[in-house]
């Protein structure tokens, strides 16, 4: 089939909510799912992601920022949603004016959001950050219950839990994980005895949610399994998962070189032999990284032709000599299925020595979507 554009990238929402349900079948009964459609919905699309999910049953939604929550709330989204980044104080005003809930880890934060609430008649509802050993945002557990009880004063704060975030979940040793965990516990005890009820403490993230039952408490937060990867390489999966996104384009143009022809930028592939090369109209600019030259490959009729020489900003170069008789304007696939084959988001993050988010948002924020299966 001939693809009628340079760079087709489509989005599967029917997959989306199939995965959603898979995750959705391991969770604890009476846990809430929180689906992280943060980053554009990691390069998914921030609203229809955020329909598509909200109409398959998810109890929230996970945003990164406020003005991600804005614009679903703008759009008629009307579930619980989490600004999981937080806010600047100078942003306390909007936050609350569009109802939207807040991680918080700062005090002049807390007092901002107070203020707006109080000056809007309404609560600011937050979600209290630990860190229990990522290292990054959160207060210390130490600091937990003193941080809480120095909120009693805001009176139009509403704390509805704890949140923290898992640094190893995706590891086959678990012992870090477990550590987490049970200072996460030993928190969420301490300041629930001082009598804060915080019914919406959680930690779980993908990996916490697929191998860790204790870590569901009453939330989780999937994340990249909503979009069809494990969230580690090569990871057994006890659910069926579906490629969300796939990215198609064509052959602009067939060259046929003789042996001891140099492709591409700086020379790094010379031709041994008689070669037949595609050439195909993706590059760095599309989010196709420069770091599959020379170690990639595309489906051309359901089989593999590798990337000769440098990915370059707008074109790639594969060698179909063993397919025999490519055509111009033949399909070429670089992530997703073609025939009995599929390349999947975490062979392309290998050939790149990265991971599978950063392929779907790099390919998702360059190029036009395309959405079917609505």
């Amino acid at each position: 089939m001939m693809n009628t554009s340079m760079a087709d990238l489509v989005i599967d929402l029917g997959a989306l909510r199939h995965n959603y349900l898979k995750l959705r079948s391991l969770c604890a009964p009476g846990v809430r799912m929180m689906p992280v459609i943060k980053a554009d919905a990691y390069g998914h699309g921030l609203l229809p992601a955020a329909r598509t999910l909200a109409a398959a049953g998810a109890d929230y939604l996970g945003v990164g920022s406020w003005e991600e929550g804005r614009d679903l709330r703008q759009e008629g989204i009307g579930l619980p949603i989490l600004v999981l980044l937080g806010v600047l104080p100078q942003e306390a005003q909007e936050a609350v004016g569009h109802d939207l809930e807040v991680v918080l880890y700062r005090r002049d934060v807390a007092l901002a959001l107070d203020a707006a609430a109080g000056i809007q008649g309404r609560k600011a509802r937050v979600h209290l950050k630990v860190d229990t050993g990522m290292g990054r945002l959160g207060v210390a557990p130490e600091e937990v219950v003193p941080f809480l009880e120095s909120l009693k004063h805001c009176v139009h704060l509403e704390v509805l839990g704890l949140i923290s975030h898992l640094a190893m979940a995706d590891h086959e040793d678990k012992t870090y994980t477990y550590q987490q965990i049970g200072k996460f516990e030993e928190v969420l005890v301490a300041a629930r005895l001082k009598g804060w009820e915080l019914p919406l403490s959680h930690i779980a993230n993908s990996a916490a949610l697929l191998e860790v039952q204790a870590s569901q408490f009453t939330l989780v937060r999937p994340g990249i399994m909503l979009y069809g990867s494990p969230p580690a390489p090569n990871r057994k999966m006890p659910v069926d998962l579906k490629p969300v996104m796939t990215f198609r384009s064509q052959v602009v143009q067939l060259k046929h070189l003789p042996p001891g022809t140099s492709i591409s930028y700086g020379g790094t592939y010379v031709t041994p032999d008689r070669c037949d090369l595609a050439v195909v109209p993706v590059g760095y600019c599309n989010g196709y990284s420069r770091l599959f030259s020379n170690r990639g490959a595309v489906l051309i009729r359901g089989q593999r032709a590798p990337i000769r020489g440098r990915v370059c900003m707008n074109l790639t170069m594969v060698e179909v000599s063993h397919l025999g008789g490519v055509q111009e304007g033949e399909t070429v696939t670089l992530l997703g299925p073609d025939g009995q084959e599929c390349l999947r988001a975490e062979e392309l993050a290998g050939w790149a020595q990265t991971i599978s988010y950063e392929i779907y948002c790099a390919l998702g924020t360059a190029n036009p979507r395309r959405y079917v299966g609505a």
